[in-house]
């Protein structure tokens, strides 16, 4: 999963940005969205840190389209989240992640 993928902005994400979606319903989705993806055993986290990863980035990218922060601050927000869950969950590697891919997909 590429960075370029993570940083996506699709019409789902605008409808959020638009509807004002609230964090609780952002987490519901995204727990939605990975309910199908039940091989989690041999994965370096738990269903629910990658759930807060997905909700921190999808939070910024809403921001981005806000006009909250730019395009720079987007990247560096993803990038030091990406870094920070990286450090937290050592085998961690955003770019083989089956998770990411899952969602952003």
């Amino acid at each position: 999963m590429s960075l370029v993928k993570i940083l996506d902005i699709n019409v789902n994400l605008l409808k959020k940005a638009t509807a004002k979606t609230s964090n609780d319903e952002l987490n519901h989705e995204i727990e939605e969205k990975l309910a199908n993806f039940h091989d989690m055993k041999g994965l370096p986290y738990e269903k629910s840190d990658i759930v807060r990863l997905i909700s921190s980035i999808e939070t910024d990218k809403v921001k981005f389209l806000l006009g909250d922060i730019s395009a720079k601050r987007l990247y560096r927000d993803v990038d030091y989240a990406l870094s920070l869950f990286r450090i937290k969950h050592p085998g961690f590697d955003y770019m083989k992640d089956f998770a990411l891919n899952a969602y952003f997909s």
